[in-house]
């Protein structure tokens, strides 16, 4: 049974990063104008954070609805991969398309709303990271830590903005993450009746 969930945690992390391999050795596709290589890889990793967070919102109500209360346990290891995600994309844009300009970064983010939700998403991942260990947990107590761990839906909310408000968003893309994330909410509506 380990031997098995290690293997499927490689290969959907390989199958994560060989994407994003693949996809940055292909380069941007062709555009009226130029992309910038490092946006490009940023967006492709940005779009696995958000698989990655929407896969760990579903791990509740598939346990709950389909019986398996094994998923539960996979939540939070699933949740930290999407914020490990999310840190990467933002540190290749940051790093690599920005140079690090700390104000031109604050003022693009100030000034382009899928920035700000971007970054408001990543403030709300990072923070429910913060709390993710059994430590912090038992400290804040079960009721606070359930309050503070729903702030993930709104990141998520956030996070697909984000995606569909920016440059050359991929329409078929953002609305099937809209769409996957309106089924989670649907399943959890669902799980919850059924408690």
């Amino acid at each position: 049974m380990a031997f098995r969930r290690t293997m499927a945690w490689a290969t959907a992390i390989g199958a994560t990063f060989g994407h994003v391999a693949w996809r940055a050795w292909q380069g941007p596709p062709p555009a009226p104008k130029p992309i910038d290589p490092w946006a490009f890889a940023a967006n492709q990793l940005g779009f696995w954070a958000l698989v990655w967070l929407i896969a760990a919102l579903a791990c509740g109500p598939v346990a709950t609805l389909a019986g398996r209360p094994g998923l539960l346990g996979a939540r939070r290891a699933i949740g930290l991969w999407a914020f490990a995600l999310a840190v990467i994309h933002s540190g290749v844009w940051a790093i690599g398309a920005r140079r690090l300009d700390l104000g031109r970064i604050a003022g693009e983010i100030a000034g382009t709303p899928w920035l700000a939700c971007g970054a408001l998403a990543l403030a709300i991942v990072a923070s429910l990271a913060a709390t993710t260990p059994a430590a912090v947990a038992r400290r804040l107590g079960p009721a606070l830590w359930r309050k503070v761990h729903r702030l993930a839906h709104l990141a998520a909310a956030l996070a697909c903005l984000h995606y569909a408000l920016r440059d050359g968003a991929t329409v078929a893309h953002w609305v099937a993450f809209v769409a996957a994330l309106g089924a989670v909410w649907a399943a959890r509506a669902l799980a919850l009746r059924r408690t």
